[in-house]
């Protein structure tokens, strides 16, 4: 059973510095056991990471989950495993990455878009994910999607987990963030909007906005 969501959203801020940093929504994965030491396992791992090239992170990602692997099969619960999407933050883009269900979004204005593509059979299950799951405990290595965004100040990149954008549209996304001009206030708004429906799992939002970088001055 997939434990019940908090009867109200948690929110926190925090600045980023713009050099490789990690962002990133990552959900562990239910009724495989394990789910949520896999993800803090993964947190933990791209806490400090820096990321300049999509080449570099691909690697990277392909290590964290043949590493996960073998932290899970001695363990009892050897299935585990969870999804991500997350983005390398750089001065003038992103490296967005992903594996699984979790999604990303560019919103921009009254613009919506969805960047990533859910990993998921035609019966719903996850094909790709860090660590376990029921057709990829026993695979040593992945293929995880990334895309260069161009991400420039104004633009706010959105990432949430299956448990948000099942109930969160593009249209009600786009409203939210024209309505909601504070950062802040355009998450909690989303929240809202998922915890006032049929909301049955955990959620997570993480909302990034762009800033311009003015370039180094020379002597």
């Amino acid at each position: 059973m997939q434990p019940a969501p908090a009867p109200y959203p948690i929110i926190t801020e925090q600045s980023v510095l713009l050099d490789g940093s990690i962002v990133a929504v990552i959900d562990g994965m239910g009724g495989l056991g394990g789910g949520d030491i896999a993800a803090t396992w993964l947190a933990e791992r791209w806490a400090t990471r820096k990321v300049r090239s999509a080449k570099t992170l691909v690697t990277q990602l392909k290590k964290d989950h043949a590493d996960l692997l073998d932290m899970a099969r001695p363990t009892r619960t050897p299935m585990m495993g969870a999804v991500a999407t997350g983005a390398a933050l750089l001065p003038d883009h992103a490296l967005l990455f992903h594996a699984g269900d979790s999604r990303a979004y560019l919103v921009n204005g009254t613009t919506c878009t969805q960047l990533t593509k859910d990993d998921l059979d035609d019966e719903g299950t996850v094909m790709q994910a860090f660590g376990g799951g029921k057709r990829l405990y026993q695979e040593a290595t992945i293929e995880p999607h990334t895309l260069k965004v161009d991400w420039r100040e104004g633009h706010t990149l959105l990432l949430m987990s299956d448990g948000a954008w099942r109930y969160l549209r593009p249209p009600v996304i786009s409203l939210a963030y024209a309505a909601k001009p504070k950062l802040k206030d355009f998450v909690l708004a989303l929240a809202e909007v998922v915890l006032d429906g049929r909301a049955d799992d955990n959620i997570s939002i993480v909302a990034i906005l762009g800033k311009h970088v003015q370039p180094a001055s020379t002597p």
